[in-house]
């Protein structure tokens, strides 16, 4: 995801390298499925999921603390950076107000927000997961999730926020589409955990009938991911689909569809071969993910005020995302607990 953001010539070969969709999409995904799983495994000493509240309200101070210092560094020392926060610099007062509850984000300052957003409904939504008793009730409380994605396509981002002041940076990300991603996750989570629990205990229940179907599906899942790849990167001589289907901003279907058969993919690896996925890197990395993507937002902010002598041309723009992803990790080491 750094070295997307970071921009060509390395974003050529790695952005939406594997189809009609990004690394974005693997991040919002992962993030409810790992956070279902938490809920499931606390749900007996935190029946409430505090735990989430005081993970957004972290995310909050972090979010907040970022854009604060980003600000004061655009005003004092970087105004190349100045124009990434106008709508803050000409509304000062009514940009507090609205960037604290999270509506005013300028750009690359609009995921953090949504975390935020996402782990406060699921601390009411995600005890509900866990309480489900069979793929039906998982299914139901999945469907509101994809009614305010349709939603989503339909326009109802643009009518929200026609009620705040035009001025207002919203961001790229659109919440009614995103929010999709997230859910879906946590409801994958939710109901494999109790599938998988009943196909081991019996494989012909319907429980383990569901289970033996994902699995045989797995080839199919193989041939359209090879065929999207394929169609995204021209290797097929078929016009690319319109805007509506792959859209990035309001998760278009083809776009959704592409990323879940990439990650039922993924699920047949990790079944396979268990540790084929497993690196000692990303694990640190991932253990302290919001200080690494927090700092990696203010990476992304010194790397385009940077001269564009530097950033469009080698070796520079290959050296510094490199050595930025080099000191992220460096950062997860530090914030290591030492044994």
């Amino acid at each position: 995801m750094t070295l997307d953001h970071f921009g060509r010539p390395i974003s050529y070969y790695l952005y939406q390298c594997f189809g009609f969709f990004s690394a974005a999409e693997g991040f919002f995904f992962l993030s409810g499925f790992v956070g279902m799983l938490a809920a499931t495994s606390k749900q007996a000493k935190d029946p409430s999921q505090s735990w989430m509240r005081s993970r957004a309200l972290r995310i909050w101070k972090y979010h907040c603390i970022t854009l604060i210092c980003l600000c004061i560094i655009a005003a004092w020392f970087l105004p190349t950076l100045a124009g990434n926060f106008k709508c803050i610099f000409q509304h000062p007062v009514q940009s507090i107000l609205w960037s604290a509850l999270l509506i005013n984000t300028p750009e690359w300052l609009d995921v953090l927000p949504l975390y935020v957003v996402f782990l406060v409904l699921g601390s009411v939504l995600f005890p509900l997961f866990v309480k489900a008793k069979n793929k039906t009730q998982v299914f139901l409380l999945w469907v509101p999730s994809l009614a305010v994605w349709i939603g989503a396509q339909l326009g109802l981002r643009d009518a929200v926020n026609s009620i705040f002041p035009s001025w207002i940076a919203h961001g790229d990300f659109d919440p009614f589409a995103w929010q999709f991603i997230y859910f879906t996750g946590a409801a994958v989570a939710a109901w494999w955990k109790r599938a998988k629990a009943q196909y081991d205990a019996n494989p012909q229940s319907s429980e383990g009938c569901a289970v033996r179907v994902v699995k045989k599906l797995t080839p199919a899942v193989l041939v359209v991911l090879a065929f999207c790849f394929l169609w995204s990167h021209q290797f097929i001589p078929l016009q690319l689909p319109g805007d509506f289907w792959t859209n990035k901003v309001h998760v278009g279907p083809l776009r959704f569809a592409n990323f879940f058969c990439f990650m039922m993919c993924i699920a047949w690896i990790i079944r396979t071969w268990p540790a084929a996925l497993d690196f000692k890197v990303t694990n640190l990395i991932g253990r302290h993910s919001l200080d690494v993507y927090t700092a990696h937002i203010v990476l992304i902010y010194f790397w385009f005020a940077a001269p564009g002598s530097i950033r469009y041309h080698g070796p520079w723009n290959v050296i510094v995302p490199v050595a930025a992803c080099v000191l992220l990790w460096a950062l997860s080491r530090i914030r290591e607990p030492r044994k």
